[in-house]
C-alpha cells in the first residue's frame, strides 16, 4: 500500500478507536450507575427490614412487607439490569480492543514502510559514495 493511503487508514482507524473508547467509557459509567441503583435498593429494603422490627401495628408491618416484596421485584430487575450492562461493557471493551489491534497495525505497516524507506535510501547513498570513491581513485590512478 502506497504511504498516504496507509497514513489516512491509520488517521480513521485511529478515530474508530477514539469513538470506541468514548463508547466503552459510557458502557462503564451506565454499569457503574445501574450498580449504584442496586446498592440503593438494597439499602431500602435493609431499611424497610428495620422498620418491620420495629412496627407497632400489624397494618404497619403489612405495608412494610408490601413495600419489601415490591423492593425485592425491583432489586431482581436492578440485578438484571447490572448483568446486562457489565456484558454491554464486556463487548465495548472487546472491540475497543480490536479496533485498537487494527490501528497499531496500520501502525506497524507505517513503520515498516519508513524503515525500508530509510534502508533503501542509505543503501542508495553509500552506492553514490563507492562510486564517487571509485572514480576518484580511477582518476588518480589513471593520472599517474
Amino acid at each position: 500500500m502506497k504511504k498516504h493511503s496507509l497514513d489516512i487508514l491509520f488517521r480513521y482507524r485511529k478515530h474508530l478507536l477514539e469513538k470506541e473508547q468514548i463508547t466503552l467509557q459510557d458502557k462503564i459509567a451506565e454499569e457503574n450507575q445501574q450498580k449504584a441503583r442496586l446498592l440503593q435498593l438494597q439499602a431500602r429494603v435493609q431499611a424497610t427490614h428495620e422498620a418491620k422490627a420495629k412496627a407497632g401495628s400489624v397494618e404497619e408491618i403489612r405495608a412494610l412487607d408490601d413495600a419489601a416484596a415490591y423492593l425485592h421485584g425491583r432489586i431482581i430487575l436492578a440485578k438484571r439490569a447490572v448483568t446486562l450492562t457489565g456484558q454491554a461493557r464486556e463487548e465495548a471493551l472487546s472491540q475497543t480492543l480490536k479496533s485498537k489491534q487494527a490501528r497499531d497495525q496500520i501502525g506497524l505497516l507505517i513503520e515498516n514502510g519508513r524503515v525500508a524507506h530509510a534502508r533503501a535510501m542509505d543503501d542508495s547513498e553509500r552506492k553514490q559514495i563507492d562510486e564517487l570513491v571509485t572514480s576518484r581513485y580511477a582518476t588518480a590512478f589513471g593520472a599517474l
